[in-house]
């Protein structure tokens, strides 16, 4: 799904970056994770390519997700997806499967987050489509 926004914070390691950036299309700011192949960074130094109020578009999706289980009443699926995690790019989420790629990879609606989201488990899983799921895992990136 793609996503526009601005940078608020960068945190670079290396290849990694973690963003947090403000969405304009949901109106909330997230924590994404994306490896930035161009630019390898040691502690302190700025990016030449990212920078704190830059906008940007990037792709995103769940990816590394290694809890999940399958909601049989509704009422038990939260509806907003959290960040729990202060400075991470880690997500808890209910999902809806909208499609299934393969043993390992899902389509899925996140409710005030965006439709057809890849989502990529750790495992092989067992759903059906329309299935929903809360499932816990990784918010990734990618620059358009």
């Amino acid at each position: 799904m793609i996503i526009n926004g601005r940078i608020e914070k960068i945190i670079a390691d290396g290849y990694e970056r973690l963003i947090y950036i403000h969405v304009k299309n949901i109106q909330k700011k997230l924590w994404v994770h994306l490896i930035q192949h161009e630019e390898y960074l040691e502690g302190g130094e700025q990016s030449k390519f990212l920078n704190i109020g830059q906008s940007v578009t990037m792709d995103i999706g769940i990816d590394l997700v290694h809890d999940y289980s399958v909601v049989h009443i509704l009422s038990e699926a939260t509806g907003e997806f959290s960040q729990p995690i202060h400075e991470s790019s880690h997500i808890t989420a209910a999902a809806t499967v909208r499609g299934i790629e393969d043993d390992y990879t899902l389509i899925c609606d996140i409710e005030n987050l965006g439709r057809n989201i890849l989502v990529e488990f750790e495992e092989k899983i067992v759903v059906k489509k329309e299935d929903t799921l809360t499932i816990k895992g990784n918010l990734k990136a990618e620059l358009c």
